[in-house]
């Protein structure tokens, strides 16, 4: 028997991804709320009103562009 790592939990609730799975979201693909609409894009940090380093400008960045990247934020 093989080892399923992607089911959906017995009762059909929710959908478990075990270890050594993944959710792969496809081009154009989104994960949406239950109003099932997409967050509105958030726009890159570029200026910040406190003193924000670069390296945390692009941490922040680099969050944004994961979250947009999987279809959880709008790209614009």
């Amino acid at each position: 028997m093989s080892n399923i790592k992607v089911y959906r939990r017995q009762g059909g609730d929710a959908q478990v991804i075990a270890a050594g799975g993944k959710l792969v979201v496809q081009t154009g693909g989104q994960i949406v709320p239950n109003s099932e609409t997409q967050a509105a894009n958030i726009a890159d940090v570029s200026t910040a009103t406190i003193a924000w380093t670069t390296g945390d400008k692009a941490k922040v960045n680099s969050v944004f562009a994961a979250l947009k990247g999987v279809g959880v934020l709008a790209t614009s």
